[in-house]
């Protein structure tokens, strides 16, 4: 008779596989870009408008190009100012954001394509300078970076593209922590 230890490593392993064949995103561009607010706005001001004015002017753009993922974090603090593509900052000298805004993406063309498209040149961007300090460095995009998207979690289930090997022991090991 198997014990609930065991039992549950059974449960474990089953819902380890099932999820383990869920889409995941891995191998996309992600491009995480460190933003200021207008200095005219407080933190507060600043995140209801990027949220509940700006958003809605980007998602048709984004959704049109098919952007996978575009997200919004409210939270402050400083980092050095770094210009996109780069590893180095182009100062040692800490600068303040108020918000991280991440697209998630296909290949650099569908993001050159989208910021080109005369709907962001005549909406989205004017409506930059309502909420954005465009006087900072990068016009208020003080640290932008670009690099390879790697999912392991997404919405609770499993998405890792690793070895399947690998999974089992440490689910195998995770169990015997239950």
């Amino acid at each position: 008779m198997f014990s609930l230890k065991s039992k549950l490593l059974v449960f474990v392993m089953l819902v380890g596989v099932t999820f383990a064949s869920c889409k995941s995103n891995t191998g996309l561009t992600q491009m995480v870009t460190y933003v200021k607010r207008h200095p005219d706005w407080t933190r507060e001001e600043f995140w209801t408008y990027w949220q509940t004015q700006h958003a809605p002017k980007v998602v048709p753009l984004a959704t049109y190009f098919n952007i996978t993922r575009y997200q919004q974090v409210q939270v402050g603090g400083q980092i050095l100012p770094t210009k996109s593509g780069s590893e180095t900052p182009v100062s040692n000298e800490l600068v303040e954001f108020d918000g991280i805004a991440m697209f998630l993406y296909e290949s650099p063309d569908v993001l050159t394509a989208m910021l080109s498209h005369p709907y962001y040149l005549e909406v989205v961007e004017p409506d930059e300078h309502n909420f954005i300090d465009k006087e900072a460095y990068g016009g208020g995009m003080v640290a932008t970076f670009v690099g390879t998207h790697i999912e392991a979690v997404d919405r609770a289930k499993d998405v890792w593209v690793g070895s399947s090997e690998t999974r089992s022991e440490y689910r195998q090991l995770f169990a015997s922590y239950l």
